[in-house]
């Protein structure tokens, strides 16, 4: 089986393959982990509200359900620590308008199994001496976590390899080979490549298959820009986030500080505007870290989908092509269940969780 890109979903794919002894080989233009995957902050977090389908929502708690085990495995395969610690989450919130709707997301959360807890103002500041003492209140989710998104997709790859998947980095696929309904391979260069099976694990650049496939693949870039800061301190004990974005300290001593969320295309540059932007919300948010110093910045491109649902299953009126794409933002959180359940369909086993509102044929429904 051949899948297209080595990002945390390719990857993902890949190791879950490998594992049930069949033969892969992952190709990337780049290199493992080189677009969105390691541009993203890897919080590990459940935080659905009333918008969130509940298939997405069962989705993603079966996914963080399985980081523990998944992290141990490969640290045992591979000897690389994932980064998979606690990530505890404040919400915090600044104005009266904001507390108001803290309330009314926790009361729904609450009413749905979330474990999330309500602070004050001087709750939160004991729990994060950092933030600003204009702070009325913030949600805490004690079962968050965080982890090293490119060190993921790199131990996820490794461990794939070791299990005699075969990794081919820097290599673009120009086209798919096609016999009659039928992608039978695909073709770099001069060189054609065939197998059973065909997975389309390219995020962003999902789509640039529907037009040879004659199908939609409606995956399309939305722009996050990050900067990191070295701060002069232990940087913060927990994620903050609020209405205008988050943080969080990494275990080298970074402090993540995101996101836009910006239709440009396919411009993955940071911009004045976005940088600035964000660091602007650094001393508003959290006053002990003014004076970090800055250390980088960065863009990374999210697949999205205009449902909000990823694209998991067979591509409609073709044999041999597999979607697994459209994360959006939660590519990282969503890498270990959504390698199992593609493995499972690939090898014509019956997916544990139901995989209807993910079908890539729903589009095609719509456009009829």
């Amino acid at each position: 089986m051949i899948i297209i890109g080595a990002g945390a979903i390719g990857t993902s794919v890949a190791y879950h393959l490998a594992l049930a002894g069949v033969k892969v080989m992952v190709f990337d233009r780049g290199h493992v982990g080189g677009q969105s995957t390691g541009a993203s902050a890897g919080m590990i977090q459940i935080n659905p509200d009333r918008s969130t389908p509940p298939a997405l929502s069962t989705l993603a708690l079966e996914s963080a359900r399985l980081f523990p085990a998944l992290a141990a495995e490969l640290r045992e395969r591979t000897g690389m620590d994932i980064g998979y610690r606690p990530g505890r989450l404040l919400h915090i919130a600044l104005h009266e308008g904001e507390e108001s709707r803290l309330r009314a997301h926790r009361a729904w959360q609450v009413d749905h199994g979330v474990s999330v807890a309500w602070l004050d103002g001087p709750a939160v500041l004991d729990l994060e001496p950092s933030l600003s003492p204009d702070i009325r209140a913030a949600l805490y989710y004690p079962d968050d976590h965080q982890l090293l998104p490119l060190t993921f997709a790199q131990a996820l790859a490794r461990a794939a390899v070791d299990l005699g998947a075969v990794l081919r980095e820097g290599v673009n696929i120009d086209r798919l080979l096609t016999d009659g309904d039928r992608v039978v391979g695909v073709a770099a260069g001069g060189e054609s490549t065939y197998a059973a099976e065909i997975v389309i694990a390219n995020g962003a650049w999902a789509s640039s298959w529907s037009e040879t496939l004659h199908a939609p693949i409606p995956v399309r870039p939305v722009r996050g820009q990050m900067v990191a800061l070295k701060t002069t301190g232990t940087g913060l004990r927990n994620v903050v986030s609020s209405g205008e974005g988050y943080m969080l300290t990494k275990p080298d001593g970074r402090t993540y500080v995101g996101t836009t969320v910006e239709e440009a295309g396919y411009d993955a540059r940071p911009t004045a505007a976005g940088v600035g932007g964000l660091l602007a919300m650094v001393p508003r948010l959290a006053p002990g870290l003014a004076d970090a110093t800055f250390s980088s910045a960065w863009a990374g491109l999210r697949p999205a989908t205009s449902d909000g649902l990823p694209l998991l299953g067979p591509l409609p009126g073709w044999h041999g092509v597999t979607v697994a794409a459209g994360h959006f933002r939660e590519g990282i959180l969503l890498a270990p269940i959504t390698g199992e359940v593609v493995a499972d369909l690939l090898a014509r086993h019956r997916p544990r969780l139901p995989l209807d509102p993910f079908d890539p044929g729903r589009f095609l429904i719509r456009a009829a």
